[in-house]
């Protein structure tokens, strides 16, 4: 207890408790996703530049057991030669697929290089962690701001499917727009965390937040994208750590020694409103307003039929009918980036692959409902 007690009080006890706890959930989180980091699968490979989709599948692999390699020694030793090993090799491993870009891998990427460019100045370490923080729940919220979120998210997956409710009691008890308390909260959180004094009290609220999101996605729950558990597991360290102690958050000179960082979490995001961002980049989770890719495949091609709709929910006597968000659920446990030029992309791949096996490809705006054949 005593030993427990000397590294909360001290930053730099505090620092690297927190990056070991990273270390480990990120390590489980690439277990049990490891699919996404190979090339051994169905799930098309797609890199961020056509000269790299030809990587060999050896270069995959090596990559991302060098970095596991590098992960796990940071968790025994964080040593500042591990994380720059450890970084180098996990952005090169990302340089070659874009599924790897998740929301959770752009979070932990950025405390690691700022505890590695900060390795000395543990107080700036968590003042920029704590701009990260009011980055991602005033950033999130706003993404939620869509009536996709109160109909694909609200209304299916917690009334629905977690409390099985009835249309009947959903619209008696005009259940549907109270939906928007949940956007509203994360952003007034943000807010009041940038500028209140009680930070510490603004974190046990979130902790709170957080500990509800698990039980709605984790196994008492919906049951649904366990990767995202680990997330919110690190979520409540980093709001437990970075709060434990008051500190001074904000100052002309930090602004100005990395702004940097104040551009990439504040300024970046907003053109994800225009898609001239990538929304896994701007903590757009679970917004509800994704467009969805539908890839028709000949039901003469067997080798699909897992990752298919159900014939009983949506029957097609010829086709095979395959969500793209499900499908690299199902086999990467990652979900696919909600962006118009990585589907275009993936359509490309899927047609050459599949040739005339190939029926149509759709892709879906929820927002809009329109359906357009890529």
């Amino acid at each position: 207890m005593n030993s427990l007690k000397t590294i909360l009080n001290s930053e730099q006890g505090r620092s690297v408790l927190l990056l070991r706890v990273i270390a480990v959930l990120w390590f489980v989180t690439k277990v049990f996703s490891y699919k996404t980091w190979i090339t051994d699968r169905k799930y098309p490979v797609v890199a961020p530049a056509d000269f790299l989709q030809k990587v060999p599948s050896e270069i995959h692999l090596a990559l991302f057991g060098t970095a596991m390699l590098m992960l796990f020694a940071i968790v025994i030793s964080p040593k500042k030669y591990f994380l720059i090993l450890f970084l180098i090799f996990e952005f090169l491993s990302c340089s070659l697929d874009t599924v790897r870009w998740q929301p959770w891998e752009f979070m932990y990427i950025c405390i690691f290089a700022l505890y590695f460019l900060h390795f000395r100045k543990k107080k700036t370490f968590f003042r920029l962690l704590h701009f990260f923080l009011v980055s991602v729940y005033i950033f999130s919220g706003l993404h939620k701001l869509n009536r996709g979120f109160l109909e694909n998210v609200w209304l299916r997956m917690v009334l629905e499917n977690l409390f099985n409710l009835s249309q009947e009691t959903i619209v008696g008890y005009k259940l549907f727009f109270l939906g928007l308390i949940i956007p509203f909260i994360e952003i007034f959180a943000g807010i009041v965390l940038l500028f209140s004094r009680r930070k510490k009290y603004v974190s046990y609220c979130l902790i709170s937040v957080h500990i509800i999101v698990l039980f709605f996605i984790g196994p008492f729950g919906l049951n649904y994208n366990p990767v995202i558990w680990s997330w919110n597991l690190a979520m409540i360290f980093m709001l437990i750590l970075v709060y434990l102690k008051p500190f001074e958050s904000f100052s002309l000179t930090l602004l100005k020694r990395n702004a940097f960082w104040f551009l990439l979490w504040f300024v970046m995001p907003v053109f994800s409103f225009f898609g001239m961002w990538y929304q896994y980049f701007s903590s757009s989770l679970y917004t509800g307003k994704e467009k969805q890719l539908y890839i028709y495949v000949s039901k003469e091609n067997e080798e699909y039929r897992d990752f298919s709709v159900p014939d009983h929910v949506q029957p097609y006597h010829k086709y095979y009918i395959i969500n793209l968000q499900n499908w690299a659920m199902k086999e990467i446990k990652s979900a696919p980036l909600p962006e118009d030029d990585i589907y275009r992309k993936i359509s490309v791949i899927l047609k050459d692959r599949l040739g005339k096996d190939c029926g149509k490809i759709i892709l879906y705006d929820p927002q809009t409902k329109k359906q357009t054949e890529l």
